[in-house]
């Protein structure tokens, strides 16, 4: 039986002569794999639809082990991000996290807008390790792993001076309680401060505040062992490829 969903292409990877496996996130069904028959011919109607990036309607029907691409629809190309080697590399940093931190079939709304508002800032923006290091505190909190910044996690005493964060206790300690983890790392007040702003605030704020390149670089640090901890993925490619630019 034939059915509609919208989503995004989070990955292609090039099958047989002439078809694709998609790694596709609907809105409706979650994330989910499709192959994409004959979609690498020249005069393929479905070519633009199954693009990493492109936002998409696709018809489908379910498959034995895959759904099957009926037909597609491109809405939303993300084009643009072709066009720029820092908005690209980003851009694809966001998509193999959400690859990463998702289980097939699994809807999840909150992060299908996050995901979509996240590629739109970065295609119109150009604070991309912001507006990245936002999107990393945000999703791993959608997905149930919310570090705890606002006061200490054993404890819950305010939160002063001689801070760490904790990866085994998921959150920030005091000076009190940091000898419960030796392996915790040191974070200041102000770096803090700034992961609770990214966390609890609207994109369209965020925006309006130029954060220091090094404690956006301290904050990607952190959350980069956060998420490997809880997503147990340490490497990402797209990640290391921009920290070999350094941008």
């Amino acid at each position: 039986m034939l059915f509609k969903v919208q989503g995004i292409v989070l990955k292609a990877i090039n099958f047989n002569d002439w078809d694709k496996i998609l790694t596709i996130y609907t809105k409706q069904h979650g994330k989910i794999q499709a192959i994409a028959k004959g979609v690498r011919r020249p005069k393929s109607k479905n070519i633009s639809a199954t693009q990493v990036f492109s936002l998409s309607e696709f018809i489908l029907y379910k498959g034995k082990n895959l759904y099957n691409l009926n037909q597609s629809e491109t809405i939303k190309s993300y084009y643009p991000l072709r066009d720029n080697l820092e908005k690209l590399s980003y851009a694809s940093y966001i998509l193999e996290l959400t690859n990463a931190g998702l289980i097939e079939e699994e809807t999840n709304i909150k992060i299908f807008e996050l995901l979509l508002k996240t590629l739109d800032i970065i295609v119109e923006e150009e604070k991309y390790d912001q507006i990245t290091r936002a999107f990393e505190l945000k999703f791993i909190s959608y997905l149930g792993y919310r570090p705890h910044l606002i006061n200490c996690v054993n404890c819950h005493k305010d939160l002063e001076n001689n801070i760490r964060f904790s990866l085994i206790n998921s959150g920030a300690l005091c000076n009190e309680c940091k000898s419960i983890d030796r392996y915790s790392k040191k974070l200041d007040i102000q770096t803090l401060n700034i992961m609770k702003f990214l966390l609890f605030t609207p994109y369209e704020e965020i925006l309006n505040i130029d954060i220091n390149k090094n404690i956006l670089k301290n904050i990607g640090e952190i959350m980069l062992s956060f998420i490997s901890k809880n997503l147990d993925k340490t490497n990402f490619k797209s990640l290391n490829f921009i920290n070999s630019l350094n941008i």
